[in-house]
């Protein structure tokens, strides 16, 4: 605090603005303190710098106001812009999901009439199999009738064997396609509505699996025999080919199929009444079908069917309880079973499945008997050498062996007595080494079981057919089983391993052929071949 003498001191601010006037030639007073003597006079012509600085510092606020509203105006411009243009793409896109939902309308409603037309198909197969079934009921009826009092031993023997072969069960199934395929459209419909193109990221991600699949294949194989577990746990579809109809290249319910260690495709064609031959692009190069006026009014049910080293073509027929053997041209050489002119009674009653064991013998299973048949044929004119049965089995109905291991697979159909389906491994010693599809720890529970394959690490896989899903199965010779394909089959009846290690699948009720690319598949050396049966 300065004292009451040092606040007098100070000029007043009315001294800054007023020149001091004093005579030049008196001296300056001495009372005049040093810190006076620091002002000078100041023109009133000069502001002084506090407000040049304040000047100058508003100046600079107003520039840099104004450029930030130059800079929001600018931005808000952009955000404008840029709101126009998603306007603009939203409306794009509304007309591009209006599109693609009336698109999916329309193939949905062009699926259903599809179906109603296979549907339709299938039941025209099965009842004209059921009205030559009864047609033949009727006129061993009259026979009877007519000839039934005078009839001798060997005539009334005939007429036996004729009223226990029309009054066999010979299984003949329906797979009409039901409500499941209109609630996947319904779903697709939904999809469309909802998800957007979400549909078309979905098939490039596929596409991209695929790629990295067959990439990583190397990899994934040392990641396996490290882990002991697969990386992959579904197949891809890589080619398909035939549609419904009755030409060269059609199909009409395909069943049983057959790869040959060549790579050769043969394909029970059973609503067209014959087996499709194609060679190894899958052209269908050759059709066997029995020929004859006897034959041709007979029931054509034909099941399964196999091929051995020396070009015989082994065919099973559920109406006829038989067993057809064909040379590699399609002439008929052998029957065994039924009650057909000129079959061999071989102990067959049902035949279904039939494969090609590693000794090259046709086996076949037999649902009514319970048994699995060996056959060893000649190889010129199909005479059977030799002849193995062995019994124990509870109504098997598919059957498989692998070339090289000598592995076989049998499935048991169950019933309603508390018996249910199952697959049985067996050794060349015909022991039970396994069964699978019983027990949900180990793997699916299996429901209605059609095609049928193992290959040489003794990996089984399984057509199954359920009310709500159609897939197949894998089981591995270790480890737990899991679906492999779960999605757009209908009545898959046929499973077959090709030599490169694609499986081989009969979608029957699409009436076509289709060809998956799997990981655990292609993981096997191509000689680890397996054949594979209906």
């Amino acid at each position: 605090m300065r004292s009451h003498s040092e606040r007098r001191a100070l000029p007043g601010f009315s001294a800054l603005l007023t020149p001091i006037r004093r005579d030049v030639t008196s001296p300056p007073p001495s009372s005049f303190s040093s810190r006076e003597s620091i002002f000078t006079p100041i023109s009133l012509n000069s502001p002084p710098n506090w407000m040049t600085q304040a000047l100058s510092s508003l100046e600079q606020g107003e520039r840099e106001l104004q450029t930030l509203k130059e800079r929001q105006q600018t931005e808000v411009e952009e955000v404008n812009r840029e709101l126009d243009n998603a306007v603009i793409e939203a409306q794009r896109e509304e007309r591009r999901l209006l599109e693609k939902v009336e698109q999916d309308h329309r193939k949905a409603q062009q699926q259903l009439e599809q179906v109603k037309r296979e549907n339709a198909a299938a039941v025209r197969v099965v009842e004209s199999l059921v009205d030559r079934q009864l047609r033949k009921m009727g006129q061993l009826k009259d026979q009877i009738q007519r000839w039934g009092s005078s009839a001798g031993g060997s005539n009334k023997n005939q007429l036996q064997r004729g009223v226990a072969e029309v009054t066999q069960p010979w299984e003949i199934s329906l797979p009409v396609k039901r409500n499941l395929t209109s609630n996947r459209v319904s779903r697709s419909l939904s999809m469309s509505a909802i998800e957007g193109d979400k549909l078309h990221q979905a098939k490039e991600q596929q596409q991209h699996t695929k790629d990295k699949k067959e990439k990583a294949v190397p990899a994934l194989r040392d990641l396996e025999e490290e882990s002991g577990s697969t990386a992959l746990d579904s197949a891809y579809l890589v080619k398909q080919f035939g549609k419904q109809g009755s030409g060269r290249t059609d199909f009409n319910l395909p069943s049983g199929v057959h790869a040959t260690v060549k790579g050769q495709l043969f394909v029970v064609d059973c609503g067209n009444a014959r087996v499709q031959v194609t060679d190894l692009q899958k052209n269908v190069v050759q059709q066997v079908s029995p020929s004859g006026s006897e034959r041709s009014a007979r029931i054509c049910n034909y099941f399964d069917v196999a091929v051995n080293s020396k070009g015989l073509i082994a065919l099973t027929c559920a109406a006829e309880r038989a067993l057809l053997v064909f040379s590699r041209h399609g002439r008929l050489l052998q029957t065994f079973g039924g009650t057909m002119i000129g079959s061999t009674n071989e102990e067959l009653d049902a035949p279904r499945g039939v494969t090609v064991n590693f000794q090259d013998d046709f086996l076949v299973a037999d649902i009514k008997r319970g048994t699995l048949t060996a056959l060893k044929l000649d190889p010129k004119t199909g005479a059977r050498l030799e002849r193995t049965v062995v019994t124990g089995f509870h109504r098997p109905y598919l059957v498989a062996a692998c070339l090289t291991t000598g592995l076989m697979a049998v499935s048991e159909r169950g019933n309603e007595t508390g018996r249910v389906p199952c697959i049985r491994v067996l050794e060349p010693g015909w022991n039970t080494i396994r069964i699978l599809g019983v027990c949900s720890g180990l793997g699916p529970v299996l429901s209605c079981p059609w095609g049928l394959c193992i290959d040489s690490d003794g990996d089984v896989l399984v057509a199954d057919w359920g009310k709500q899903y159609h897939r197949v199965l894998l089981y591995p010779a270790k480890g737990v089983g899991w679906p492999l394909v779960i999605d757009n089959l209908s009545s898959p009846r046929g499973l077959a391993l090709l030599p490169d290690g694609h499986m081989v699948v009969s979608d029957s009720m699409n009436h076509c052929i289709k060809i998956y690319q799997d990981y655990f598949l292609l993981s096997s050396h191509h000689d680890n071949y397996s054949t594979a049966c209906f």
